[in-house]
């Protein structure tokens, strides 16, 4: 288990509340419920860090935090509950849409998954654009302590076939167990350092 230096930089609903430091960034986006928070606070070792509640969808905002002065993970809003309206979905892609095409620093998407479920079209939806805006895309399988060993097997080829990814692309993780924590910041390492 990796230790880690972190603090929280700042929240942004607009370009403008960017922060400057220049650090090479990951966003971690995914459906509402799928384990971003969550995820993020296994990886940095904190209980709360990033905000996780019982209620899915109360990210809004873009939420920055500096990992040991050399790069940044931005916790985006959970889709789904997020776009669950016209309203609610334009609001989405008024945040969104700048953050992936004028974000200089971003380079990597981690498109957090429940192992539970098979990717949607909201899921592709996002690889595709980040694939589109030349991000590396890091599929992480989050909750997979929830499932038996051959449903974990399954849920993989399912979802590498509904996001047109080999299965060696993902990274099942269990943040409750810490399994499958270092695999994700081996290949974080690789892309942002």
């Amino acid at each position: 288990m990796q230790y880690h230096d972190v603090r929280f930089v700042t929240s942004a609903a607009r370009a403008e509340q960017w922060p400057d430091e220049s650090f090479p960034e990951a966003v971690f986006a995914g459906r509402s419920n799928a384990g971003k928070s969550t995820l993020i606070n296994a990886l940095l070792n904190r209980r709360a860090i990033a905000y996780t509640g019982k209620t899915p969808g109360r990210t809004r905002l873009l939420n920055f935090f500096a990992v040991d002065e050399k790069m940044m993970f931005t916790d985006a809003p959970g889709y789904g509950y997020a776009t669950s309206d016209a309203a609610s979905a334009a609001a989405f892609g008024r945040l969104m849409e700048p953050y992936f095409r004028y974000r200089r620093n971003l380079k990597a998407l981690v498109l957090v998954l429940d192992a539970r479920r098979c990717a949607g079209e909201d899921d592709v939806s996002m690889c595709d654009y980040a694939r589109a805006m030349h991000l590396a895309v890091v599929p992480v399988l989050t909750k997979i302590d929830k499932l038996s060993r051959s449903a974990c097997l399954a849920s993989l080829k399912k979802n590498a076939a509904a996001l047109k990814m080999p299965e060696s692309a993902f990274l099942p993780v269990s943040a409750l167990k810490k399994q499958g924590l270092d695999d994700v910041w081996n290949r974080l390492n690789q892309i942002l350092l």
